[in-house]
């Protein structure tokens, strides 16, 4: 017998938020949601809020019905109202977190077919893109206002930090930080959604945080981000999706995805500093960079082209 058209959405919702993880998982997504709302109410309900006006906004313009299915335009509108929430400040900032959630599946859409022309998934660079604009937008804005968590911070103070950290939270945190929560409770519950979902994303998640600590003692990058889980969160993302979601079975495959871990952390405080004059946040975008770029190295690779 059929799943009646209820369960069908609500299942479509809650994809939408384990696709963050791109983990196409309904039971993962909720526990995702507790998590968030045992971290902060009103993020958990945005990210439900928002994952329901990203679904809908791709069934009501006819979006592909099998894609909607399986949450694949719900996750980059739960990213998008989380982090208005987080950047913006002023009471305005609820409207903008809805209005960017729908916007988020309009770039979805057209990111998805110019990724496609290179054989390549968008992942969550609308999310990026539209939360970049609505952040330099801001600025011109009266309503809504940046909030102290994109202040401009002078380069020296992020490549400077203390040396003793709160080795637990090094681990923990990292999980939460893929939905922008600094939060105990809220990754725990991030973690057993991953569990859930399978080994193999388990495995690439605890490869993650292995990976970012220790590049980041090799390197004597900034122990307080690492605390704060914000070498990892990136590190996780590009693990699952090379490791599992997009592996790409070639010799040395595992090597390409070790060395994608790798190179992720390497880059986050790149595209930080780089970022930072702008007053922009990195966000996603050194899993998405690193994420293409061993994806078409894989495919060539896979088809002897090089």
């Amino acid at each position: 017998m059929g799943e009646n058209n209820i369960t069908v959405a609500l299942k479509s919702v809650l994809k939408g938020v384990s696709q963050v993880l791109l983990i196409d998982n309904a039971w993962s997504g909720l526990l995702i949601l507790i998590g968030l709302s045992l971290a902060s109410w009103d993020v958990g309900l945005t990210a439900f809020v928002a994952s329901c006006l990203g679904t809908a906004t791709a069934y009501y313009i006819g979006a592909n019905r099998d894609k909607i299915k399986h949450g694949l335009y719900g996750f980059s509108s739960v990213l998008t109202g989380i982090a208005c929430l987080l950047f913006l400040d002023g009471d305005s900032k609820y409207v903008a977190a809805l209005i960017g959630a729908v916007i988020a599946v309009f770039f979805t859409i057209a990111f998805n077919r110019l990724a496609g022309h290179f054989g390549l998934p968008s992942l969550t660079f609308p999310f990026i893109a539209v939360t970049w604009c609505i952040i330099l937008a801001s600025y011109a804005m009266t309503h809504v206002h940046l909030s102290d968590a994109v202040a401009v911070t002078p380069i020296e103070k992020l490549t400077s930090g203390q040396q003793d950290i709160d080795f637990f939270g090094a681990l923990i945190k990292d999980f939460g930080e893929v939905f922008l929560q600094d939060s105990y409770i809220c990754s725990l519950f991030i973690l057993a959604a991953i569990v859930i979902s399978g080994w193999r994303n388990t495995v690439m998640a605890g490869a993650g945080v292995v990976i970012s600590i220790a590049v980041v003692y090799i390197c004597g990058l900034n122990l307080h981000s690492l605390e704060m889980g914000l070498y990892s969160y990136n590190t996780i993302l590009t693990m699952i999706a090379l490791g599992s979601a997009f592996y790409t079975k070639v010799r040395g495959g595992y090597v390409y995805v070790v060395i994608g871990g790798i190179l992720t952390v390497l880059l986050t405080p790149v595209v930080k500093i780089a970022l930072e004059p702008l007053g922009l946040p990195a966000l996603t975008m050194p899993f998405v960079a690193v994420t293409w770029l061993f994806l078409v190295i894989a495919e060539s690779m896979k088809k002897g082209e090089y």
